[in-house]
């Protein structure tokens, strides 16, 4: 460990080449896939928050754009090909800033949503219907809210 400039944080270098290695958040994407003003969501088939219910989403590989990274993670967590419409908005979870999560709004594509290993239960839901005290994430409370606030 060692003091880093400008912000004379500490931080990991490796004394033969110099690298400082700068932990930061890691960067997650994910889709607001809308059908006739519903949204699917899944019920986690892994942990983090094994059971309760998200949109489909997951981390940003290197190399890979966020809007490459949420169609790939809505297609291996239900089995869709979906079609971005935009970027709708960056999350932070302010109490555990581990990551950042870029969602998009999307539309289905010709295939509907099905279980896999990692959504155990797929759906739309209106806006009365969303299981609110079964989020898994405050980044999912708040995207829900804000897509809300457009319909």
């Amino acid at each position: 460990m060692r003091t880093v400039l400008p912000d004379h944080k500490r931080f990991k270098v490796c004394d033969r080449c110099g690298f400082v290695h700068f932990p930061g958040p890691k960067l997650v994407a994910g889709c607001l896939v809308i059908a006739d003003n519903r949204v699917l969501l899944l019920r986690r088939g892994i942990e983090p928050q094994i059971g309760k219910w998200t949109f489909p989403g997951g981390y940003v590989d290197l190399g890979e754009t966020p809007a490459a990274a949420a169609l790939r993670e809505t297609r291996e967590e239900v089995g869709m090909r979906v079609e971005l419409d935009r970027l709708f908005g960056i999350y932070t979870d302010p109490a555990h800033p581990i990551a950042a999560v870029v969602v998009y709004l999307a539309h289905p594509g010709i295939a509907e949503a099905s279980v896999t290993d990692e959504a155990t239960e797929v759906g739309y839901f209106a806006s009365a219907d969303i299981p609110w005290d079964e989020l898994a994430f405050p980044t999912t409370h708040a995207a829900l809210c804000d897509w809300l606030a457009t319909i």
